[in-house]
């Protein structure tokens, strides 16, 4: 056996090291699911050529001397006793411990990729850690040589620690470099600081290597875990979710492999296999059924549908790169069906929940068809996507809160919100009806994208005002049905503009201008939106409230002004009477609001009394760099 053993470094600095890691558990609510969607999302990053990357999940039984078991048993035991560590940590520690002592041969998950460029130990342009560091040695420095890649060997490669007993994984990596072929093999365990049988204190993250915790390199790597082709290989001793082919388990992972990467099966960019089953474009559709999945596969089998049609309608933007868009129009002209997709580049489904996809896309009038639609985005090569710059650590939702500069993140914020107003374009015509009334304007559904503001920097000196963007639909603090409103403008319904009629008589004025009005045989105070808002009396003066919600920019807002926009862009202040940021007041100079202050959450509310009502099909929130006067 090749000489590698287990080791930890000294913790000189005497650092408090728990047995909590933050990677590890950002991963422990569904590990299984977790487990497939990290590892295959990093295997398509590393597609070598146009042959589609294949997957193996496959088990297998790892004796103890092949990892050294013994060793790491001895560890397990000094990280029990430890005095950082915690009762979850003990539980774990204890159960891995007494999982290698009573085992002989250790159940073990390999995940091996082919057709991929493998990890290569190569530093990067300026000395920059290679894929191979990144991935058995890198913390927080994620290192992809595609600008576009899905994933990273960042957070996602914690999700192997999540399903294991031991906190252990082993690496292996095969790749060409000047036409000879390298291996690399090392182990990593992540545990707790403790001290060992000298009662030297020891650092929590240690490794199954050479001299120097160096990986072992070509002839060093055992057989066993040597590949024979370019590709990477994890090996997972003692995962939790596996007994030898645990009842369940293939069927379970086969359906979430596809729900999360249809797309990139359809099309020829991967292929999987679980054990002795095979998952690729000509078997998909019968390894997926709802007779299989139940209720859950019947949104999945249309997203397959559709995968497999060509897009309605192809463009490009820019930050973004070219968007295709596939629609399936349900021919039941009862269906209710609202399902929408996001995949990007790879083929990763990133969300099919509207609101997870920052594109502002807004609810869908009851007078469309039923519709699946998939959103697909794909990065120019070479270049950073504002997609990716958007996505959350686990890649399930876009979010620009995500970018850090402020002025990226205004860019994505913008770009996004261009694909989304296009894709809504594009949608209505397909499943749109084929006129329009009076009860399927825009207002009904809250549609409203941030667009930029191209005559807003007349001055290149002066700072630009910062348009507030993202308003959607809020509940009115009243109980009435609250605000449609956003930066496209909310066009006007205009039900409930007349009197009398079997709907009651009574005057209704009182909606448009504030006064009261009795509805008849409907009683109480009869409410109109005008302008898209909902406009409604205030104890019966000429006042009218109304609440938004928009994205929460993290921080207090001075000198904010609601605005209506007429037809020929013309803006007009709006005097504001009173406003109020969750109970909190906001003072008010000359109608503008002073400073909305901080709020939590990803949402900000903003509750607002004017003087007149706004009729206008169009209004801002605009916040003024300079002080009101």
């Amino acid at each position: 056996m090749p000489n590698m053993t287990w080791q930890f470094g000294l913790n000189d600095t005497k650092d408090v090291e728990g047995p909590n890691d933050a990677g590890i558990a950002h991963f422990t609510d569904d590990r299984s699911k977790n487990l497939i969607r990290e590892t295959i999302q990093n295997s398509l990053d590393a597609r070598a050529g146009d042959n589609p990357v294949r997957v193996d999940f496959t088990f297998l039984d790892l004796s103890k001397p092949t990892f050294d078991g013994a060793r790491l048993s001895q560890i397990l035991g000094y990280a029990i006793s430890s005095a950082h560590n915690d009762e979850g940590g003990r539980e774990q520690f204890r159960k891995g411990k007494e999982f290698l002592d009573y085992n002989q041969e250790i159940i073990t998950l390999c995940i091996k990729d082919s057709n991929t460029t493998g990890a290569e130990d190569v530093p990067r342009e300026g000395g920059a850690p290679g894929k191979w560091q990144a991935l058995t040695k890198g913390t927080g420095s994620p290192q992809k040589e595609q600008k576009d890649a899905a994933g990273s060997f960042g957070l996602g490669k914690h999700s192997a620690f999540a399903v294991t007993y031991l906190r252990t994984v082993l690496y292996s990596s095969t790749w060409i470099a000047d036409s000879r072929v390298n291996h690399r093999f090392i182990g990593k365990a992540i545990l707790v600081s403790h001290e060992d049988g000298e009662g030297k204190l020891r650092r929590r993250i240690g490794y199954l290597s050479g001299s120097d915790y160096e990986p072992l390199s070509d002839g060093q790597v055992p057989s066993r875990f040597r590949l024979r082709r370019p590709g990477t290989a994890i090996y997972i001793p003692g995962f939790q979710l596996g007994n030898n082919g645990r009842p369940g388990w293939q069927t379970e992972s086969i359906g979430t492999a596809i729900e999360n990467y249809f797309h990139a099966i359809v099309h020829g960019n991967l292929v999987l296999a679980f054990g002795d089953r095979e998952v690729n474009p000509s078997n998909i559709g019968q390894l997926y059924t709802t007779r299989t999945y139940g209720d859950r596969a019947s949104r999945t089998v249309n997203f397959i549908r559709v995968s497999q049609m060509g897009p309605v309608a192809k463009q490009t933007f820019d930050g973004i790169g070219e968007v295709a868009l596939r629609v399936l129009v349900h021919e039941d002209p009862k269906s209710k069906v609202r399902e929408i997709a996001l995949v990007r580049d790879s083929g990763m489904l990133i969300t099919d929940r509207a609101n997870d996809m920052a594109l502002r896309l807004g609810r869908i009038p009851p007078a469309w068809s039923g519709f699946t639609a998939i959103i697909e985005c794909k990065s120019n090569p070479g270049e950073s996507s504002f997609i990716r710059d958007s996505e959350s650590p686990k890649h399930d939702r876009l979010s620009v809160d995500y970018i850090e500069d402020p002025a990226r993140k205004r860019l994505a914020r913008v770009a996004l919100h261009e694909v989304g107003a296009w894709v809504r374009q594009q949608m209505q015509e397909l499943a749109g009806p084929a006129e329009t009334g009076p009860d399927d304007v825009l207002d009904e559904f809250s549609s409203f994208l941030g667009v930029p503001d191209q005559n807003r920097e007349a001055d290149p000196d002066k700072p630009a005002d910062v348009v507030i963007t993202g308003l959607k639909q809020a509940n009115n603090p009243g109980g009435g049905a609250g605000l449609y409103a956003g930066d496209l403008g909310a066009r006007r319904r205009n039900r409930g503009r007349t009197s009398g009629g079997n709907r009651g008589g009574g005057d209704v004025s009182g909606g448009r201008e504030g006064g009261s009005g009795n509805t008849g045989n409907r009683g109480g105070q009869r409410r109109t939106r005008v302008g898209g808002v909902r406009v409604r009396p205030a104890g019966g003066t000429a006042t009218h409230s109304l609440v938004v919600t928009f994205d929460n920019p993290g921080a207090a807002l001075q000198n904010v002004e609601l605005v209506s926009v007429g037809e020929d862009g013309a803006e007009s202040h709006i005097n504001t009477l009173e406003a109020r940021s969750g109970t909190e007041p906001i003072n008010l100079i000359s109608g503008v609001m002073n400073e909305l202050p901080i709020q939590d959450g990803e949402r900000y509310r903003l509750e607002v009394r004017t003087v007149e009502p706004i009729t206008s099909k169009t209004f801002r929130l605009v916040q003024r760099n300079q002080d009101p006067q």
